[in-house]
């Protein structure tokens, strides 16, 4: 099902108006990093597109092969879905400040590994740290799946089966909703707020502090099977036990780094 024309154009204009005022506040490096088990942390959040910039931008002037291989493939927004008028996210999603702190997409698994490297890098080179030495690096699908922290007999982040709480009508993800009383539209991608990405925490957490495990975009692992299903993923696709078979780099895919401690 394809995102009609006029309300990617208004989800456009509206990201750019909420950005001021929407922006969730950003921890020092240590402190967005939550623990999963002993020495090991996972990002609360999705790496966005301000942090992947600026990555980008460190090392354009040393290595621009690594810097142009792993830019975002904008045009993937219009490729992927030929039928919606995409342009303007061909044009602003990556580069515009209004997109700051949404998921970085449309990249692939070596580009996610390379930010990765740099990352740890540039925490292991301060001289003032947490840590003495960090490795920074893609989860592997069972991590993920640790990370995920479901409750026993649940196979979502959270208790219960739904992607809302029918008590508070709180949304807990960034999914695609089965409309079962449209006769027109079989899928509302607007019922928990958000038609294509949102920014990075703006839905429920799970147990750990980690945003956005399921729905928004889905996660590279490091084995290179992609988890936690997308904005375009019904609830049922994006449970923990199911993998995505989107080919990357996608515009539905993105990704989450965790910390490996290895000296205190």
């Amino acid at each position: 099902m394809k995102i009609t024309q006029i309300n990617i154009v208004v989800a456009s204009l509206m990201a750019l108006l909420v950005f001021n005022s929407s922006t969730p506040k950003r921890k020092d490096s240590d402190k967005k990093y939550k623990e999963v088990s002993h020495l090991f942390y996972a990002a609360s959040y999705e790496v966005t597109n301000k942090e992947f910039k600026e990555y980008l931008q460190d090392i354009k002037t040393r290595n621009i092969v690594e810097y142009e291989k792993n830019y975002p493939d904008t045009t993937l927004w219009m490729k992927k879905f030929p039928n919606s008028f995409n342009q303007p996210m061909v044009e602003n999603y990556f580069v515009h400040s209004a997109f700051d702190n949404y998921p970085v997409v449309n990249i692939t698994k070596e580009a996610a590994e390379d930010y990765c490297s740099w990352l740890t890098e540039q925490y292991n080179s301060q001289l003032k740290r947490k840590y003495k030495k960090v490795v920074f690096r893609l989860p592997h699908e069972q991590e993920w799946i640790q990370m995920s922290s479901v409750l026993a007999g649940h196979n979502l982040p959270w208790y219960g089966s739904f992607a809302y709480e029918p008590t508070s009508e709180a949304y807990c993800a960034n999914v695609k909703f089965e409309n079962k009383w449209s006769k027109t539209n079989k899928y509302d991608y607007n019922a928990d707020g958000s038609l294509y990405t949102s920014q990075v925490g703006n839905y429920k957490s799970n147990k750990l502090g980690l945003y956005d495990m399921i729905g928004n975009v889905a996660e590279i692992t490091n084995n290179g099977v992609i988890k936690g299903g997308s904005w375009d993923n019904t609830i049922d696709e994006c449970v923990v036990n199911k993998t995505q078979d989107y080919q990357l780099p996608d515009p539905r895919v993105g990704f989450r780094v965790v910390m490996l401690v290895e000296e205190l």
